[in-house]
């Protein structure tokens, strides 16, 4: 589904090397599971994915138990389910709050401006969005079964010898409602990893010099606004582990 950061396009190159070693005893965990691009493709029923985000996991769970995506979403509506939001009026179930504040937003990113039809190019983003989440449903895999929890990273119980993948807010990127603390989360990674006994791998730029990197890839960047014939920045995406 349209998720600002998704990891779809380089799930392929990402996930053969964090699975290598998942075995039908071992738990799949992510803790930044966001849009799903990469917890729905692993093959195992054994799997949890959390996310600070309440109504993104409230999404996925009505996606679970049959609930469809919105096909049609009007400027209009956008921005009145986005006001009832921000006012926590509860006017909307807190599913639907989480598929507009995504799927039909600029860029994937949280409630971060409506995605209009680009008559240039022809484009019907909040069609794309709906299609897009509709193929990510059937394509899930072990929908039913998987475990989808919300809160903080560091609060939920992980399973021992679990695989863990994490792809939390990079350092130096736009932070989202609440400041993440990257520091914090490195010393996490390192005692989830000593008490658990588990395998970790982390998305990000860079990461402390105790974390080694097993894949990196370059790619642009399409998180920001280019004029005509400006070149878009390329970043190295990397994935590590400890």
């Amino acid at each position: 589904m349209r998720y600002q950061g998704s990891k779809a396009k380089i799930a392929k190159y990402i996930l053969p090397i964090i699975t290598k070693n998942l075995t039908d005893d071992k738990w799949y965990v992510e803790p930044f599971m966001g849009g799903c691009n990469t917890f729905g493709l692993v093959d195992t029923p054994h799997k949890i994915g959390n996310d600070f985000n309440k109504y993104v996991v409230k999404m996925w769970q009505a996606f679970q138990n049959g609930e469809k995506p919105l096909s049609n979403v009007s400027m209009e509506e956008y921005y009145k389910i986005k006001k009832t939001y921000k006012r926590n009026e509860g006017k909307y179930p807190d599913w639907i709050i989480g598929y507009v504040g995504n799927a039909c937003s600029y860029g994937g990113g949280w409630w971060n401006g409506y995605a209009k039809y680009n008559p240039n190019k022809k484009e019907n983003h909040i069609l794309e969005a709906y299609n897009g989440t509709m193929k990510q449903i059937d394509n899930f895999k072990h929908l039913k079964e998987a475990e989808f929890v919300y809160g903080s990273y560091d609060e939920f119980e992980i399973p021992d010898n679990s695989i863990i993948y994490c792809d939390p807010p990079y350092a130096s990127t736009k932070k989202y409602e609440s400041d993440f603390d990257n520091d914090a989360f490195w010393d996490w990674c390192r005692k989830i990893k000593k008490e658990k006994n588990c395998e970790i791998y982390i998305s990000e730029y860079a990461a402390p010099s105790d974390f080694k990197c097993v894949w990196q890839m370059e790619r642009k960047d399409g998180m920001g606004t280019y004029k005509k014939g400006q070149k878009q920045n390329i970043k190295v995406e990397k994935l590590f582990t400890i």
